[in-house]
């Protein structure tokens, strides 16, 4: 397998800039300094700012995006050529609101007429997935309480709650978007606060399965049709558990999520980074279709780690290299957040009764061992945890000041 500077050459890489990088944007600027690339984050707290080679730009997410566009300007200017990457949502629709007024020395896939908003929007890509014709849950839109109550009626209970544009959701109410609603009253409970907010909320109807039978497939698509990366996630734990980020996941070939994920993306048109997941139905083994994620998946680093050459070959491809033959994807790599998976520890081991706490803490923790990507936690790579516990040890301390003296 060729590194990085076999692949393109290390003097031909472009400028890699990665807007709100999260986990995925690390795993990729890791992989690309290794290969020689220049990479400059901007993100709001130096995070991936602390790995190793990389260079960036603190700048916080404001109302519009702030000072992003001044800061993309001043980055083209010292460079010849860019190509610029996301791996949050609100940076995906910020790129395509804004993608007429980016330097044009900088490659990107979003733009104004691109699929990205529709597929964004749960509602919209349902629509797409339904004319790809594919299986979809049944899915109803409310934006206001008087729009919910009728649909109670019909809906196919237990129906999970969640948003149309979960990044609106996160800054308003936090991560946990989902919700399993097993009857009108708990849906009403659910919706009341954000649909009086504003929000546009989705009852959609429940797939049965665990964790373990969510899928990904995640790809880069391309205006001709094809994918030159593909690899396929199948979760093992979630954070929230049930609808969530992926905690432990694992690679896997998934030959049906990845043909529905690619009937889909062909049916929208769209070009760029997509993880498209689907449910397994536990009693039947059909997979349905969930939702798509339009930017670099929070799993991105395991298509390096099972051999895929995920982030050397999207690089390749914004900026128009030719692109040899994919190369295998190694099935069962691991991957892990332990910075997400650790908040599942505590509710699954209280209930038990201590002389069975050893066996379910080991079952949890296997995993772990031999992983092929374990984000913030790398040790081989350790400055971006190291700021993570810097930043958690100021919290504390600051709360600790702040309490009553008796």
């Amino acid at each position: 397998m060729s590194d990085g500077r076999q692949e393109l050459g290390e003097a031909a890489w472009p400028h890699v800039i990665v807007l709100e990088p999260s986990n995925a944007g690390l795993a990729l600027a890791r992989r690309l300094v290794g290969a020689g690339a220049r990479v400059t984050v901007v993100e709001g707290k130096p995070i991936a700012a602390r790995s190793r080679g990389v260079e960036s730009v603190l700048e916080h997410h404001k109302a519009e995006g702030g000072r992003w566009l001044e800061v993309l300007h001043e980055l083209s200017r010292g460079c010849e050529e860019g190509v610029l990457l996301t791996a949050t949502d609100r940076g995906s629709a910020w790129l395509v609101r804004e993608s007429e007024r980016l330097p044009p020395n900088l490659r990107h896939f979003e733009a104004r007429d691109s699929a990205h908003m529709a597929l964004m929007d749960k509602q919209r890509a349902d629509v797409v997935a339904r004319r790809a014709g594919v299986r979809v849950p049944w899915t109803a839109q409310a934006s206001s309480v008087e729009e919910l109550e009728p649909l109670l009626d019909r809906a196919p209970w237990p129906c999970v709650v969640k948003p149309v544009l979960s990044h609106e959701w996160r800054e308003r109410f936090g991560a946990k978007r989902s919700f399993l609603a097993g009857d009108p009253d708990e849906a009403r409970r659910l919706l009341a606060e954000p649909l009086a907010d504003g929000f546009r909320m989705l009852l959609s109807q429940y797939i049965p399965g665990g964790d373990e039978d969510v899928e990904e497939g995640i790809v880069v698509r391309l205006a001709d049709g094809s994918y030159p990366v593909q690899f396929g996630v199948r979760k093992l734990r979630q954070y929230p558990r049930g609808f969530g980020e992926t905690a432990v996941g694992e690679s896997a070939p998934l030959p049906e999520t990845m043909e529905l994920a690619k009937r889909v993306l062909d049916e929208a048109g769209f070009v760029g980074v997509a993880g498209v997941e689907t449910k397994r139905h536990a009693d039947t083994d059909e997979r349905w279709f969930l939702e798509v994620n339009v930017r670099l998946p929070g799993q991105w680093g395991l298509g390096d780690a099972c051999g895929v050459r995920a982030s050397t070959r999207v690089v390749r491809a914004l900026a128009g290299r030719p692109l040899d033959q994919a190369p295998p994807l190694r099935p069962g790599v691991r991957f892990v957040q332990p910075d997400l998976d650790w908040r599942n520890v505590r509710p699954t081991l209280a209930p038990l009764p201590l002389h069975r706490r050893p066996a379910a803490a080991w079952r949890l923790a296997r995993p772990y061992f031999g992983a092929g990507e374990l984000g913030l936690f790398d040790l081989r790579d350790p400055g971006p945890l190291l700021a993570v516990l810097r930043q958690f040890a100021r919290r504390r301390v600051a709360r600790v000041l702040k309490r009553p003296v008796d």
